[in-house]
């Protein structure tokens, strides 16, 4: 695990310099404290950070083939090197330690720009191959690990996360008004786009070539829903059951200490669950609880961590946790509003005071219909097969004219939602209730001056594109592989990837292992989710193996009691941010509508957490990067007193 930067450009730019390569590879030290390389010939520089995980002592990269014409850096874990590595021995390459790195130009040179496909892993992947002046760039199939990219006039550079890029002195550091917008949106920044107008995320399962002084994006993975219908439900969860173990097993090798996320929840369940049965020792588990009740699977957590006797470990938030803010922000490098973000963190600190490496259940929501919103467009399409004329006196009556759903608590108004979205498309349905500031409130939030914006390009418009992308036979699928191309990447990974590293911490997520990602859109989603129970087949797989009680438990999420704490403890935060010192974010925004937001929500008549905490990291965002010239690197003592 490490963080990887680099650049080439047109050879009539001379040499890369060395001083610039040395400061984009500074800026992420936290995600490989043990190690850093350089490379640089003539018009190409590459360079890492390392965290040691595999062949501690060997693998220094960059890394190279047996003739030097070929080059790496690498960031993450290939979990299939040790088969991949002795086949290429036999074609008679010769490898100079034992790290996973190296077969990355070996496989190249058997396999060239395709040999992607050979890999099982996590991965950010840059490739010089310098027979064909030709510079590669690789994402894993899911997103788990990141990258970004800058070209212009010839010039490309990259990096694990912006902060190196902002060290480059040519970029551009202009604000995206449409990736705010989608921001406010989302509560994160869909791929490929970020905060910066010139600043590109390289999209999951895509690879970027550079050549002849311009560069072309390609596709080279993707899933489809096609099942085989002649299995039988006991057969599918054979079928799943044999590959999350082997998943697990693989993703457990490490030459340094080992352990777990445990919330309690399913999927962490699951692959605490395997870890135990592949384990010659106690694992090390992981666990954050909340006060408030809800919110709190710390019981949950225990009982399977007694049920697997792990050694077990956890620790509690409190609202105080906000204070860490700017510490996030910095290593987020843009808005992001998940508040999950701080949980993730405090895990991922005390988690690293035990462990150098950490498994997570993340991606069995996405993988297997866990989530409510998709639960909920179950029910609203059995409500659109009702008789039109029956449906459209049920509108007049329930809605009336230009009616626009808010986020009112009284149960009358969420009857008034759901009719609404009945009546929408599906995907207009999807966007309303898993996004955060829809198109109404965006008119009254934004300034005049950004309103035309606004009508140009719609963030609606992206969970359309993906609709209509997916090779799906049914609505539902296209669900799911919404979650899996949006949500799931530049959420919930980016949290996971940030929160981790920042500590250098190696999260891998077995669950999301390309082998179960592609069984888990074979099987049919009827077996995914029956009736009320979600995850059906998941749960019928691990049955036998985990608690009852951790099978019938409702699902909570990662999150914090952000609608409680804004009525609460933190709505002076909130209130001394946006309104009562210098906003930087009303360039943007209509003072009066966010005022409006705040007390609509403290008041009770509507729920408005999400919104309030989007808004706030937003304006935290802006100050950190003003005091920081441009470049989020640092937390400002001036914001940790803000909110501290």
């Amino acid at each position: 695990m490490c963080g990887i930067v680099g650049m080439v450009q047109p050879e009539t730019k001379g040499a890369v310099e060395p001083e610039i390569l040395r400061r984009m590879n500074s800026a992420i030290q936290h995600r490989g404290p043990d190690d850093e390389g350089y490379w640089i010939h003539e018009n190409v520089g590459l360079a890492m950070r390392r965290l040691s995980i595999i062949d501690v002592d060997g693998g220094h990269q960059p890394l190279s083939n047996e003739t030097g014409d070929i080059w790496t850096v690498f960031n993450g874990e290939i979990y299939n090197f040790q088969e991949l590595r002795e086949e290429l021995i036999q074609k008679g390459h010769r490898f100079q330690c034992q790290t996973d790195t190296e077969v990355i130009p070996h496989l190249y040179e058997e396999e060239g720009d395709q040999f992607v496909h050979r890999l099982r892993g996590m991965f950010a992947i840059a490739l010089w191959d310098n027979r064909q002046k030709k510079l590669l760039l690789y994402r894993d199939r899911v997103g788990i690990k990141p990258l970004h990219y800058w070209f212009q006039n010839g010039t490309l550079i990259f990096g694990s996360e912006i902060k190196a890029l902002l060290e480059y002195p040519q970029v551009g550091t202009e604000i995206s008004f449409s990736a705010v917008s989608d921001y406010l949106s989302f509560l994160y920044i869909p791929s490929p786009k970020t905060i910066y107008n010139e600043i590109h995320r390289l999209p999951p399962g895509h690879f970027l070539r550079w050549q002849n002084q311009e560069i072309q994006v390609e596709q080279y993975w993707d899933f489809n829903f096609t099942t085989n219908p002649a299995l039988k439900e006991e057969e599918w969860a054979e079928k799943l059951r044999q590959t999350l173990s082997d998943s697990v097993k693989s993703h457990m090798i490490s030459d340094v200490p080992l352990g777990a996320f445990l919330s309690g929840g399913m999927d962490s369940s699951t692959v605490v669950a395997w870890m135990s049965r592949h384990s010659s020792q106690p694992v090390k588990t992981f666990s954050i609880g909340f006060n408030n009740a809800e919110f709190n699977e710390l019981a949950y957590a225990r009982e399977v961590a007694k049920y697997f006797k792990t050694d077990h470990h956890e620790e509690m938030v409190q609202a105080d946790a906000f204070s860490l803010l700017p510490k996030i922000l910095s290593s987020l490098d843009e808005p992001f509003a998940d508040s999950s973000a701080i949980p993730t963190y405090l895990v991922s600190e005390f988690t690293r005071q035990k462990v150098t490496v950490a498994l997570s259940g993340d991606g069995g929501d996405e993988l297997f219909g866990g989530y409510l919103w998709t639960q909920k467009e179950i029910i609203l399409e059995k409500y659109r097969r009702l008789p039109g004329s029956l449906r459209r006196s049920i509108r007049s009556f329930v809605l009336g004219k230009d009616y626009h759903p808010l986020h009112e608590v009284a149960f009358w108004n969420k009857i008034k939602r759901s009719i609404f979205d009945a009546e929408s498309t599906p995907a207009e349905s999807f966007a309303r209730r898993s996004t955060c500031f829809q198109p109404w409130m965006k008119k009254d939030l934004f300034q005049p001056a950004f309103q035309s914006a606004l009508d140009r390009e719609k963030s609606e418009d992206l969970i359309k594109s993906y609709f209509k992308q997916c090779r799906g036979t049914t609505l539902l699928d296209k669900l799911l592989y919404l979650d899996s191309k949006i949500y799931m990447p530049d959420d919930i990974l980016t949290k996971v990837d940030r929160m981790s590293m920042i500590h250098s911490l190696e999260v891998r997520v077995p669950i999301l292992d390309h082998k179960v990602v592609e069984l888990a859109a074979s099987i049919p989603f009827s077996l995914k989710m029956r009736g009320s129970a979600t995850k059906y087949i998941l749960k019928q797989a691990m049955k036998d193996i985990l608690p009852p009680s951790i099978l019938t438990q409702r699902k909570r999420g990662f999150a914090i009691p952000l609608q409680h704490w804004f009525r609460g403890e933190l709505f002076s935060l909130a209130q001394r941010v946006l309104v009562e010192t210098k906003v930087l974010s009303y360039r943007y925004f209509n003072p009066d509508y966010v005022k409006w937001i705040l007390e609509q929500h403290r008041s009770g008549v509507q729920s408005l957490g999400n919104h309030i905490y989007a808004l706030l990291i937003f304006e935290l965002w802006l100050r950190l990067r003003e005091e920081t010239k441009g470049k989020v690197s640092q937390a400002s003592c001036t914001l940790r007193d803000l909110v501290g």
